[in-house]
């Protein structure tokens, strides 16, 4: 029982940090790096929306801000059939460059942008949320790396911002900055296997119209990388977004990325052949894979722990990790607990973040066996 107890605490530490390690070191020997150039290619920066009466307009006004050449930039509001005041400010918006598209049918944000992207001439096509505000200097600094044949998409350095101050919204930042390392890694490496939905620029000729069931942030950068491009990391393009400030809506989140990743996945299942990609195929099973499984793995390695010191009680370092298990979860539990009252510590946060995130996958694994995906959302502001 302590091999088994071992085999899956190590598991355990290479998904969190042995592959984080691993990437860095990679990166560091590999060293691919991006030939950049200033270039200045025609660009449309898509909107997806629904019922964003809230936001639509300061996303409209900080497009309008960005350092890129007029007549080289078009925006394109996709309204996937909003029912509130979203189309008409979009529409009254005094600026010729902003355009709207409304799709009927409330068919999700995949597919409402596969039905915009046939609409698109320009040589660049960038991804954003209604709610996401841009640098400047975003776009100019996405291009520069199309300058690169290689490249075949960009994803930006999203930061959040934790404006309520919640226990939620503090380990979305902490764990959001992991995430930053290692996608600075996995670029140094080669290539992403993900990208930053809200954040992402592509070459409008790479677009493979995706499932309306998928995640497209996920499944896009995979599309891209099966036509032998490369999907990097502009840590310049910075772009920020508020923190989720419930742990409800954290969770229906986390619920709909895991399900449509892993319905992603199997659309772009070739990936996963070591023989035909065999270092996106280690990516994938590292970075993805062993992330979404984790928690059933902490469910073997706790079972097994207990059963190694109830019964056992021979091996100490079996015990340890038996005691940090349920010091995690007495933290999670505490901060759940403190979370209306304003109280919070950034590592209990961590921990209440971290049990969101992986009871989350769980619930997706076991809900993709019975219950079909929906394709639509709804914006949780």
């Amino acid at each position: 029982m302590e091999q088994v107890s071992v085999f899956l605490f190590c598991l355990i530490i290479y998904t969190y940090f042995g592959y984080m390690a691993l990437a860095i070191l990679i990166g560091f020997v590999r060293r691919k790096r991006v030939d950049k150039k200033e270039i200045s290619p025609t660009v449309t920066l898509m909107i997806a929306a629904y019922n964003e009466e809230k936001s639509i307009e300061a996303k409209l006004h900080n497009c309008m801000e960005l350092d890129y050449p007029k007549e080289k930039l078009q925006v394109v509001v996709v309204s996937d059939s909003s029912s509130d005041n979203t189309d008409s400010l979009v529409s009254a918006f005094p600026s010729e460059r902003v355009k709207l598209m409304r799709v009927e049918g409330r068919v999700g944000k995949t597919e409402a942008r596969n039905q915009a992207m046939r609409e698109v001439k320009s040589e660049i096509v960038v991804f954003s949320d209604a709610t996401t505000i841009y640098d400047p200097k975003v776009l100019r600094k996405f291009v520069q790396n199309f300058a690169d044949p290689e490249v075949g998409m960009v994803t930006g350095h999203l930061k959040y911002v934790d404006k309520m101050k919640t226990q939620v919204g503090a380990g979305q930042k902490l764990f959001w900055k992991y995430e930053t390392l290692l996608k600075k890694a996995q670029t140094y490496s080669g290539t992403l296997t993900g990208s930053v939905g809200c954040a992402s620029a592509f070459r409008t000729e790479l677009y493979t119209p995706l499932p309306s069931n998928v995640i497209e942030d996920f499944t896009e950068p995979l599309m891209i990388i099966k036509k032998g491009k490369r999907v990097v990391f502009e840590p310049e393009a910075i772009c920020m977004e508020e923190t989720t400030d419930k742990s409800s809506d954290e969770w229906n989140m986390r619920v709909r990325v895991v399900r449509g990743g892993l319905t992603g996945l199997y659309f772009a299942k070739e990936l996963l052949n070591p023989f035909k990609y065999p270092f996106v195929s280690f990516q994938l099973v590292s970075h993805k894979l062993l992330r979404w499984y984790a928690p059933i793995i902490a469910i073997f390695l706790f079972l097994s722990c207990w059963l190694e010191v109830a019964f056992y009680r021979e091996s100490t370092f079996v015990f340890l990790v038996f005691s940090l298990q349920l010091l995690f979860y007495i933290m999670a539990l505490c901060a759940s607990l403190l979370e209306t009252t304003g109280v919070r510590h950034k590592l209990f946060s961590f921990a209440h973040y971290f049990f969101i995130v992986n009871a989350a996958a769980l619930s997706a694994i076991y809900h993709s066996f019975f219950s079909e995906l929906e394709s639509t959302w709804e914006p949780k502001r």
